[in-house]
């Protein structure tokens, strides 16, 4: 029972000590520009710039009766 207690035991620390392979992404977005690395490599993206906003004053509709009917241009 012990000789199967430290097999199960060691067997569970060799594989906890092999080192695996890192997957990971790491990201970051900053003021200017935002960016990601990972294993293959790494890529940066600038922002775009932002456009001003354009305000349209709505155009009042005009009606008017002509002849007894509602015309409106």
């Amino acid at each position: 029972m012990k000789i199967l207690i430290l097999a199960t035991g060691m067997l569970g620390l060799a594989t906890i000590a092999i080192p695996a392979e890192a997957n990971a992404v790491v990201c970051a977005r900053g003021v200017v520009r935002a960016g990601c690395a990972g294993p293959n490599g790494a890529v940066v993206a600038r922002r775009p710039v932002p456009r001003a906003a354009v305000v349209v004053r709505p155009v009042p509709v005009r009606c008017a009766v002509v002849n007894g009917r509602r015309v409106c241009r």
